[in-house]
């Protein structure tokens, strides 16, 4: 699976830091302007982890992103 296949507010595990992806958005960078990046926001922290646009094709066991899969709760 690639980056560009995440879907905005899946839930993935970068480093053993818990993020969940925002999508692309617009980013402020500092001494250059704005720039459109893949944005991951960490749960429970104030933090935040940009990826080109170009990282797109990466693939996520590349970058070390694991996907968190969601338990289905049964009767």
């Amino acid at each position: 699976m690639k980056i560009s296949d995440l879907k905005p507010g899946q839930k993935v595990t970068i480093n053993k830091i818990s993020y969940e992806y925002l999508g692309i958005q617009k980013v402020r960078i500092p001494n250059i302007g704005e720039a459109e990046k893949r944005v991951f926001k960490a749960t429970g922290v104030d933090s935040y982890k940009h990826y080109s646009l170009i990282d797109g094709d990466k693939t996520l066991k590349s970058e070390k992103i694991k996907l968190v899969k969601k338990t289905v709760r049964t009767k």
